[in-house]
């Protein structure tokens, strides 16, 4: 039996157009899987706000805020322009017992941490970052209430609140 060279091509030609096919739709498939089903896309941050305490003076402490944004997705996220809004407000003494908004108490300090960084500032995929704001308080068992707010564009956010406690005898 013989085989003729363009009975060969033909069906070599015939064979690669078919594996082309079954290439593209195995290639949407895996796309389908991971945009729709798997949203590797999308934005996915954290942020944690954490305090420290030391002593500085006989009547004063420093009150360190560290504001940790991470990015655990897979895309690079550039924060919205309102920034990473860090916001302490201190807890007055005199209040009855119940549910307090923290959210209306008196402001002690306020600023927008990514201010400092005029280039602009990205959360790179998979890296969490330290912003480091330091506060001198007066050592007098106060409470002060952390809370950061980052934002993420197209009226998104992510946010987290702490508290702390300045106390007398607390000496590092």
């Amino acid at each position: 039996m013989r085989i003729s060279l363009q009975s060969t091509k033909d069906y070599v030609d015939l064979t690669l157009k078919a594996l082309s096919i079954l290439a593209i739709i195995a290639g949407g498939g895996w796309a389908y899987y991971q945009f729709r089903l798997f949203e590797s896309d999308a934005d996915n941050i954290q942020i944690t706000v954490s305090t420290e305490l030391l002593k500085y003076s006989g009547d004063f402490r420093l009150l360190l805020i560290h504001t940790r944004p991470k990015n655990i997705g897979k895309v690079l996220v550039t924060p919205g322009k309102d920034g990473l809004i860090l916001t302490v407000r201190k807890l007055p003494a005199n209040l009855n017992s119940g549910a307090v908004d923290l959210d209306k108490l008196p402001v002690t300090y306020t600023t927008n941490i990514l201010k400092k960084y005029p280039d602009g500032y990205v959360l790179e995929p998979g890296v969490e970052y330290d912003e480091l704001v330091a506060l001198i308080v007066p050592k007098d068992d106060s409470v002060y209430v952390a809370k950061a707010v980052l934002d993420l564009g197209d009226k998104d956010e992510v946010d987290h609140t702490t508290v702390t406690q300045i106390e007398k005898a607390n000496e590092k």
